[in-house]
């Protein structure tokens, strides 16, 4: 199956640069453009608790041990 976005107002990336390139001028949106590909992006952090424990067992991971029990406290 294939998802498609029909837009009969699609524009080539050149035309839709055109726009902030006239109002804001091209420095301005190089610059913009050249800060968004060196930002750093991100990595989300991945803890052990995030798979369950049969997950882990599947994979042959040890399960994780029980959490404490606020009743034993």
């Amino acid at each position: 199956m294939m998802n498609a976005e029909v837009n009969p107002e699609h524009r080539p990336p050149a035309v839709a640069v055109q726009a902030p390139v006239a109002e804001y001028g091209l420095i301005r949106v190089a610059l913009a453009l050249a800060g968004l590909i060196a930002r750093r992006r991100a990595v989300p952090q991945r803890y052990e608790a995030d798979l369950s424990d049969r997950v882990r067992r599947d994979i042959g991971l040890m399960p994780l041990p029980e959490s404490r029990k606020y009743r034993g406290l």
